[in-house]
């Protein structure tokens, strides 16, 4: 019997849900104590100018330029976390579904928060990304989840239906910031829970 998908679109996060994101792990990697692994993930991850770089409304240069003129006493380190944190970009399982999503006709594509340089590292190593459809990454287009204009611009860009797509996420914030337009979501957990409710939606074994 011929295999139906119910679901014709299936958007994808990037961060935890096709490529690890794990900062505090990243930094106790670098040899930090917990103090300073707590004071770099606030200072850095945790900052508004992550959000910023998110945005596409400054570049690392000038992220890392602002925090050593706020955090002088600890340009050291902030230098140190910049010099290799794409290394905690790792493929996860969810790749492995992605050949098969598309042999069986769905569509694919990438809605995520990502910074300019860190997206253009990672689209060059990985090739599974040309098996994306369209991508929409915040930088740009100025906006970041779960604002209501990086989803439109999903949309927009692509012509894609919310209500024949599925969206995948894990945050919950930004399931809650699909659903208004249409988007079937699933909140990503765990890779056994997330294939087996894709399963559901597109009507076949992945």
């Amino acid at each position: 019997m011929a295999e139906q998908v119910k679901v014709r679109n299936v958007v994808f996060d990037i961060g935890n849900v096709l490529l690890s994101y794990r900062p505090k792990e990243y930094l106790r990697s670098l040899g930090f104590s917990e103090e300073e692994v707590e004071l770099y993930r606030r200072i850095i991850f945790g900052s508004s100018l992550w959000l910023d770089l998110d945005r596409g409304v400054i570049d690392e240069r000038g992220a890392v330029a602002q925090l050593t003129a706020a955090y002088p006493e600890h340009a050291q380190g902030i230098a140190r976390v910049f010099s290799d944190w794409y290394s905690m970009f790792v493929p996860l399982e969810a790749v492995k579904v992605l050949p098969r999503l598309k042999g069986a006709g769905c569509r694919l594509y990438v809605l995520s928060n990502f910074h300019r340089d860190a997206f253009r590292h990672v689209r060059g190593k990985y090739d599974w990304f040309d098996l994306f459809d369209g991508m929409v990454i915040s930088y740009e287009v100025h906006a970041i989840k779960p604002e209501p204009g990086i989803y439109q611009a999903l949309i927009d860009r692509y012509g894609i239906e919310p209500r024949d797509s599925v969206f995948i996420d894990d945050m919950r914030e930004n399931i809650e910031g699909a659903r208004p337009f249409g988007f079937y979501t699933i909140h990503h957990k765990s890779f056994e829970e997330t294939v087996g409710e894709l399963e559901n939606f597109i009507g076949f074994e992945l």
